[in-house]
This record gives structure tokens, sequence and C-alpha cells, in this order.
């Protein structure tokens, strides 16, 4: 039972992280995510390992320290492999029980498909065409909410992983009541990018909320990834439902 309640926590962590870092790798430099099936303008295909760690201050001053990899993939015609590990526990006999999420977005087939190594389920959700662009209810202003304060500053070029990236540090201040807060809220993220594979190679935010979070392209293989790596493992139940 305990560990059952360990897998289905880290399930809702792992699912949270890989969107968040298929957002970084499918988006541009604004963070946003290309809709599946909608045309990109860089699908330059490429293989890397992302090594991300996040280190949260208590208010006693105890920190906690999670790091994980995240393998991820991009084919030319555009679609997309996400791979995160990340240990449950150790066993008595000092050997790690490890457990890994695979995500796989296809645009041409309208799919995304996600798997586990516990579970032997894969979960195919076929997408609807997208001919009409979803409205992204988040980025709509709201009334009567104060306007956050941005700012970005330009942090030059320099090479992560054999690779060129440019630099921005953007500065964004949450006003006094907004989330419930008493003072402002500073969130400073500095994001280093590819312009040629279009891909953030280092990310370090610092948010107030959550803590510090680095994450950054450790391995890097210019090229087609392997074929096998967007296909369902054989031997799991395959489960299919359509998005609306």
């Amino acid at each position: 039972m305990q560990f059952s309640r360990s897998l289905s926590a880290l399930t809702v962590l792992l699912l949270a992280t890989s969107a968040a870092l298929l957002a970084q790798t499918m988006g541009s430099s604004s963070g946003q995510v290309a809709h599946i099936g909608s045309p990109r303008a860089n699908n330059v295909p490429y293989t890397l390992t992302r090594t991300s760690t996040i280190v949260q201050t208590l208010a006693n001053g105890t920190t906690i320290t999670r790091t994980f990899a995240v393998k991820t993939a991009r084919a030319s015609e555009g679609g997309t492999y996400s791979e995160t590990q990340q240990t449950l526990h150790v066993r008595a006999d000092g050997q790690p029980v490890d457990w890994v999420h695979y995500f796989v977005s296809d645009p041409v087939a309208r799919t995304n498909i996600n798997w586990d190594n516990h579970t032997k389920i894969a979960n195919v959700t076929h997408m609807p065409d997208p001919k009409v662009p979803a409205v992204d209810a988040a980025r709509q202003p709201q009334a009567g909410r104060p306007t956050q304060q941005v700012t970005r500053e330009d942090l030059g070029v320099r090479t992560i992983a054999g690779i060129e990236a440019k630099g921005t540090r953007t500065t964004g201040i949450i006003p006094a009541g907004d989330q419930g807060n008493d003072r402002p809220l500073t969130i400073v993220t500095e994001n280093w990018m590819s312009t040629q594979y279009d891909i953030p190679l280092l990310t370090i935010t610092n948010d107030p909320r959550t803590g510090k979070r680095t994450d950054e392209v450790t391995e890097f293989q210019p090229g087609e990834p392997d074929p096998a790596l967007f296909q369902i493992p054989k031997g799991y139940t395959v489960r299919e439902r359509t998005a609306f």
C-alpha cells in the first residue's frame, strides 16, 4: 500500500515534470508549446539528456533537493519523445527501485502516448484536428487583478554542451495581494536558448514559492533519433481515448 501511494504521488510529479520539459523542448523562446499537428519552423532532429535539480528551502531553513534525468528526442517530421527517470526508494539490499515515465507526441498521427515501467499500460490519446487554435484562458487578461511587472535582460552568447546559446534573464514581480501574498514576489528566470535547434540548453528559475530549479542539457547528439524510441514496448496493454 505504501509503495502504491508513493507511486501515485510520483506519477503526478513526473507527469507534471514531463509536461513542463516537453513544453521547453517543443516551445520557442517564448516558452509556449506548439499545438499538436501545427506546423513548426524548426524541426531539426536531435537526442539529448537533461539533468534537472530542484532545491526547495523550507521556512526553518531546511532544504529539500530532488534530482532526476530526462532524455528527450525530436524527429524531423516533428515527433517528440520524453523519458523521465527517478528513484522511488532504495531496497533493503541497497538496490534502487527506479520509476521511468515515457511520453511520445506524434503530430502526424495526432496522438499523445504515455507509459511507464511499472504498470505495463500504454495510454494513447487521439487529439482533435487543430484547425481552430484553442484559447488559453490562463493567458487572457483577468479583470480586477494587478498586472505583473516583467523586465528582460540580454545575457549575450555562450556555449553549452557544445552548442551556441543566447541568454536572457527575465524578472517578474507579482504584486502584493495577487496570490494572497502580503508583499511583492520576485521570480527570476535565466534561459539559454539554442536558436539552431529551438530548445533551451540551460534554464535556472528562482521562485520563492517553489524554490530554485535548474534544467541543463548535459549530453547532445544531432541527427535523427532511434525510431524505436517512439514505439510502445511489446507486452504492454494499450488503452485508447479521444480528446475533445
